[in-house]
């Protein structure tokens, strides 16, 4: 069966080498990579830009969900009304809500507290616009 190239090329660091592969198909989806080249790596030659945080991309507050509770809030909704990234849940809403860990937030939404569109997810359940998260607090 031939592989076609994809036009897609990918990057892997392995120690002090960078590799560069070109991506080929085949007609039942299988890939087969080409290593096209092999580049040493200068990691004291590169200057490596800060990195923003989840919750400064999106400009979202961080949520208090620990004074929510001693205020007798019981439930939160969060709802994505646009967005160009695509995020896990779980990592999503550890950015966002302080007094919860990920750990914490990954077991509730195992145990059907935490909600998207009012189903069960998975806690790596990618999030995009429109969909509405819900946390029972109480």
């Amino acid at each position: 069966m031939p592989f076609f190239d994809t036009s897609i090329r990918r990057h892997n660091a392995n120690g002090k080498n960078i590799y560069r592969f070109a991506i080929y198909k085949c007609e039942r989806d299988h890939t087969w990579n080409e290593k096209l080249a092999t580049y040493k790596s200068l990691t004291e030659h590169v200057e490596v830009p800060e990195q923003k945080t989840m919750a400064e991309n999106l400009a979202l507050p961080v949520l208090p969900v620990l004074d929510y509770k001693e205020q007798g809030v019981r439930e939160v909704r969060i709802a994505i009304e646009s967005g160009d990234a695509r995020y896990r849940l779980d990592k999503l809403l550890a950015s966002q809500l302080a007094g919860w860990s990920r750990s914490q937030i990954v077991q509730k939404i195992k145990d059907g507290r935490i909600r998207v569109n009012q189903r069960e997810a998975k806690p790596s359940a990618i999030l995009s616009a429109s969909d509405v998260s819900v946390m029972a607090i109480g």
